[in-house]
């Protein structure tokens, strides 16, 4: 894989590299040393970053609260399949390669006579478990009714309940309780259905993979893929053992102040924005900006499962530079480069960065973050802005 991307990193706060702290046990850092040597050994330049935070959503699924649900998205060929896959033969894991209407609950009714396994998988499921789906790209290019009737499934599903009635000519409702932890991967199609995942509710925390390079190439061409895809299967499933019993603490500033900021400011900062498609382009509609809620108890939850990997007991400054970068990656692509300009301000790599956008790219995204109220007019942060900017720490 290629270099990724830097991310920002509040001024004035030390980068942490240790993997263990006092608030672990002894060698509480080796798991995670282990899984950063196979991938260091078999991928080019990969991002560990990344592969950390997918590895967190999981282990975030024996915790209390909302369940974390990452979104991979990157090119083809950009390690998402390898690392999702790494996760098949974990308890409770259900890899899925298609959805229909009627994958989670269906109208079909067992003989009574017959012990017959579920037809429905969260019946199958039953009431914990992880579903794992390696192309979400094929969902967003069906049927746009039969889209609209798995996202609103999806919807419930996270919320922890899905009800549904069928009209079979008796008495026949079903329901499922329980708690899901939902894993995808797509390419940059995701980005082109904004009005998909806004509909969603935002329910899915984005995890961004940079394009895999000629070093990247030369690499895979030598690798047997299957040896590679069973290595790294093994190391990630010894990072689980263990891990339940442990729910890790929050020190208040990240929780009470850091997070929910962040959060505030990554809502407004994706909130869709409705422009005219007859030509002019011009913004006809401006909704209201989603609560910062439910993002910041995902981001919250990610990083105590970034603790979890650690076996640490209370979630440090490396896992809070973790969930600033979730948070940034949550961001339409174009509008993130501006906001990362303006945090590197004049002269930076992400000052670069924002140039190499087409004009009218940035032009859009620029009047979209003034529209939603995270730019003034003059292009600088607002006054709302630079205040959850200053209480997350990036200003």
């Amino acid at each position: 894989m290629s270099t990724p991307v830097s991310h920002p990193t509040p001024p004035g706060r030390r980068t942490t590299s240790k993997l263990a702290d006092p608030n672990g046990p002894a060698g509480c850092g080796d798991q995670w040393q282990r899984v950063n040597g196979v991938f260091q050994r078999h991928f080019e330049s990969p991002d560990m970053q990344a592969v950390k935070a997918v590895y967190a959503s999981y282990a975030a699924h024996g915790l209390t609260g909302q369940p974390v649900w990452p979104l991979l998205v990157g090119p083809p060929g950009s390690l998402k399949t390898v690392l999702l896959m790494s996760l098949d033969g974990l308890p409770e894991t259900h890899v899925i390669d298609q959805l229909t209407p009627k994958t989670f609950i269906s109208g079909y009714k067992p003989d009574s006579f017959k012990v017959e396994k579920p037809a429905d998988l969260l019946f199958r499921i039953g009431s914990s478990g992880k579903i794992i789906c390696p192309d979400f790209s094929t969902i967003l290019a069906i049927n746009r009714d039969h889209r609209a009737s798995i996202l609103s499934d999806l919807r419930r599903i996270y919320d922890g309940m899905l009800h549904k009635e069928f009209g079979t000519g008796e008495d026949m409702s079903r329901e499922w309780r329980g708690r899901i932890t939902f894993m995808a991967a797509g390419t940059g199609d995701v980005d082109r259905h904004f009005a998909v995942f806004a509909s969603l509710g935002e329910r899915f925390a984005l995890i961004r993979w940079s394009r895999a390079g000629r070093e990247a190439a030369q690499r895979a061409i030598k690798q047997d893929t299957a040896k590679v895809q069973q290595e790294v299967s093994e190391v990630a499933h010894s990072l689980f053992n263990d891990v339940q019993g442990i729910d890790p603490s929050v020190p208040s500033d990240i929780e009470e102040f850091r997070i929910p900021a962040l959060g505030d400011f990554i809502g407004y900062c994706r909130t869709q924005v409705v422009r005219d498609s007859r030509g002019s382009k011009d913004i006809i509609d401006v909704p209201e900006a989603e609560s910062a809620t439910r993002i910041s108890q995902q981001l919250c939850q990610l990083a105590k499962g970034c603790a979890l990997l650690d076996r640490r007991s209370v979630v440090n400054e490396e896992d809070w530079e973790l969930v600033m970068r979730v948070g940034f990656d949550c961001m339409p692509p174009a509008r993130r480069k501006i906001i990362d300009a303006l945090i590197g301000g004049p002269g930076s790599v992400a000052e670069r960065q924002c140039k190499t956008l087409p004009e009218s790219t940035r032009r859009y995204a620029r009047e979209e973050l003034v529209a939603v109220g995270v730019l003034d007019k003059g292009g600088r942060f607002s006054e709302r802005s630079s205040f959850q900017l200053a209480l997350a720490g990036l200003q």
